[in-house]
């Protein structure tokens, strides 16, 4: 079988999409797999050892204020593509998916002149020019992790100006998303509850929809022996992200001893300021610190050496850091919000509902009272993570799905 995994950002950090195409072409790849990826910037880490990688070029200015521009982005913006980018980020879109997907359909043009591929395999794009790629006469699957509306409407939540608002809605292409993602020959999200969400949010069909939870590496996130430290919180995550709902955490927090200590895996100030206005607020300043980013052998371990990790979350469309943690031998304690109450059972971690300082507080009191229960459930962790979360079974799952819906596209033509 020969695949093209086609994604608009090569993403680096942990848990983007870069992580995701890296893995999952080289895990495709040990099961025979033909794997060609097509991706824009910040690429991936190299995959050319088992994979031939195509380049698409983007400026990547959306954040970027035009007088800030670097010089070497701003003699290639009179480009098509990049002046199309340059004008609609004016305007305060985020144009990077459709713009890619029009470079896509074109480089995808040339590439067919030479060799041809069984199924074509989007990653959280859904541009324009990804319908009239169908016309290549090859099926398309997608993977979406969650609808960008739980994004909207945590963002919408967060604005109180009229600006704020519009600028907020101007920045999501739904329209586009919701046109694209109906015109696919199937959806691939990361878990059950995802079917729902993306019948209301874009209106897919359920039986359009198939579930293949994320992978991860569990060769590298295992427990690293370390000393447990006690009393010791861990969030790993982005505080910008109002989803996350740190708010809820800090609130508990303040309801738990002085001797409990929070450690956030993110950039804190001067970088950014929302975590770290909310510690202030509640007086938390001296109980809660930032690591910024961390390589991945630091960050295993903090999971390895810390008592339990935290999610705080209103909606969550896979939760990696809970499955890291459960990786790491590391109790947890989440919200049901969104995939969190599949991915982590009760013998795991203890799940609560969202928006309840109160039953956070009083799940980590438990925890924190009781090393046996911790200890049971972070073996249990590590178990349930590699029997369903590692990278070679997300491999196996996607391609039953490619292998499904290639039958499928074979027998209405």
């Amino acid at each position: 079988m020969r695949v093209l995994i086609s994604g608009y950002r090569g993403n680096p950090y942990c848990g983007g999409q870069g992580i995701y195409i890296y893995n999952l072409s080289r895990e495709l790849a040990k099961l025979g797999v033909e794997v060609d990826v097509m991706v824009g910037p910040p690429y991936p880490d190299p995959l050319e050892e088992w994979a031939t990688v195509y380049k698409i070029e983007n400026l990547n200015i959306w954040s970027i204020k035009t007088k800030d521009i670097p010089y070497e982005k701003l003699v290639r913006i009179f480009s098509p593509w990049n002046f199309a980018d340059y004008i609609l980020t004016r305007l305060h879109m985020f144009p990077e998916m459709e713009t890619y997907s029009f470079r896509a359909f074109f480089a995808l043009k040339k590439i067919l002149k030479e060799k041809r591929y069984d199924i074509i395999h989007d990653i959280q794009s859904l541009g324009w020019a990804t319908v009239p790629m169908k016309g290549y006469g090859i099926p398309i699957v997608t993977t979406v992790h969650h609808p960008l509306t739980k994004d909207r409407e945590a963002d919408l939540m967060g604005n109180f100006g009229l600006w704020d608002k519009t600028t907020t809605i101007l920045f999501y292409p739904l329209v586009m998303q919701s046109f694209v993602i109906k015109r696919l020959d199937r959806v691939i999200t990361s878990f059950r509850e995802g079917i729902t969400e993306l019948n209301k949010a874009f209106g897919v069909k359920p039986e359009k929809v198939s579930v293949v939870y994320n992978g991860m590496d569990v060769d590298l996130f295992q427990n690293t022996g370390e000393p447990r430290e006690e009393n010791a919180l861990l969030f790993v995550g982005n505080t910008e992200d109002s989803k996350k709902g740190l708010i809820y955490l800090f609130e508990a927090m303040t309801m738990l001893p002085e001797d409990v200590t929070l450690t956030i895996v993110d950039d804190g100030p001067p970088k950014k300021m929302t975590a770290a206005d909310m510690i202030k607020k509640f007086n938390l300043s001296h109980r809660v610190k930032f690591t910024g980013k961390l390589s991945y052998e630091a960050l295993v371990s903090l999971y390895s050496r810390k008592t339990i990790l935290v999610m705080s979350s209103l909606f969550e469309g896979f939760g990696l850091p809970a499955v890291e943690a459960m990786a790491c031998k590391t109790p947890v304690v989440v919200t049901t919000a969104g995939s969190l109450k599949e991915v982590v059972t009760e013998d795991c971690g203890i799940l609560v509902p969202p928006k309840d300082p109160i039953a956070l507080k009083d799940a980590i009191l438990k925890l924190l009272s009781d090393s046996e229960l911790r200890k049971k459930m972070g073996e249990n962790g590590r178990r349930r993570a590699v029997e369903n979360f590692s990278w070679p079974v997300a491999a196996k799952n996607t391609l039953k799905v490619y292998e499904d819906v290639i039958r499928e596209f074979r027998r209405k033509r």
